[in-house]
């Protein structure tokens, strides 16, 4: 088990350790417990390493910026998302 207080995105760690599952507690932001599923073959050592290096993505503030860029495109284009959806887009 690890113990963290370092911003983690559950599912892209487990990804980033080839996605054979992970269990976790958030309730106290300052001590995250990660430990590998039951049925998991990565190892704590694998576990810390991953942690350590981790850069938590997130996925709605990226979706986010890409909607506002999107926007912007099309706003230069004198455009809007209603102008797109309006054409079964």
């Amino acid at each position: 088990m690890a113990i963290t207080s370092k911003e983690i995105n559950l599912a892209q760690l487990d990804k980033e350790l080839g996605g054979q599952g992970l269990v976790a507690n958030f309730n106290n932001p300052q001590e995250k417990l990660i430990k590998p599923a039951d049925n998991s073959t990565v190892t704590e050592a694998q576990l810390e390493v991953a942690i350590a290096a981790h850069v938590a993505i997130d996925e709605v503030a990226v979706k986010a910026q890409v909607k506002a860029a999107a926007e912007s495109k099309l706003a230069a284009l004198g455009l809007t998302t209603n102008d797109l959806r309006a054409l079964g887009l």
